[in-house]
């Protein structure tokens, strides 16, 4: 008497091939969105050359070059008058999503954590502190410049180091006589610094 052997369950879980979902609008997502398109499909040649003459309906994949880094808002909520012109990104990258302008303005976002645009800190942006990069900044924690704490380079601090601009041991801080004078932060500068500060302590 033979026997037949049924698929265990976690097989049927591991190998799972169910057929992906089709709606009516899937073919107009695929045209002008390129959703559902496999990602390693080939370079479109025409569009390579100049200009492809399927444009948004080509098969085949469109780059657009290592220019645009963030991802269109535009795009995000189905808006982009630009199509495949357009110079940011047309895919759902969350490494490359557009700054969250609530979080810019008010220090903080409403969504939190949910919220798909980058929270980017605004001490991130100062510029560096020239007179700390040189040592000491007269003005310490209230300097409207940014101070990096960079450990020095040893060789350079003993008078010479072999590997000069490119050395990666340490910072070699540059020496300079005709400094603009350093600027207190603003109250409002002042107000966020404590509000970040207070933040990190929670």
């Amino acid at each position: 008497m033979a026997t037949t052997a049924h698929p265990k369950p976690v097989d049927a879980i591991l190998n799972h091939a169910a057929q992906p979902y089709t709606f009516r609008f899937s073919p107009f997502l695929r045209q002008t969105y390129q959703v559902g398109l496999p990602p390693d499909r080939p370079i479109c040649k025409a569009f390579q050359a100049g200009s492809c003459p399927n444009g948004t309906r080509c098969s085949e994949r469109h780059p657009t070059g290592g220019l645009n880094s963030l991802v269109c808002k535009h795009w995000l909520r189905g808006l982009c008058k630009k199509g495949e012109h357009c110079e940011f990104l047309h895919e759902y990258n969350l490494r490359k999503m557009p700054e969250c302008n609530f979080f810019m303005r008010n220090g903080y976002c409403s969504n939190g954590e949910e919220c798909l645009y980058l929270h980017v800190d605004p001490l991130s942006k100062l510029p560096p502190c020239p007179h700390y990069d040189m040592g000491f900044c007269p003005l310490g924690p209230v300097c409207a410049k940014k101070h990096v704490r960079r450990k020095l380079c040893p060789f350079y601090l003993a008078g010479f180091c072999p590997d000069g601009p490119e050395c990666r041991v340490g910072a070699h801080p540059k020496w300079s006589k005709d400094l603009e004078k350093p600027k207190k932060k603003t109250a409002l500068q002042l107000k966020k610094t404590e509000s970040s500060n207070q933040r990190v302590n929670e």
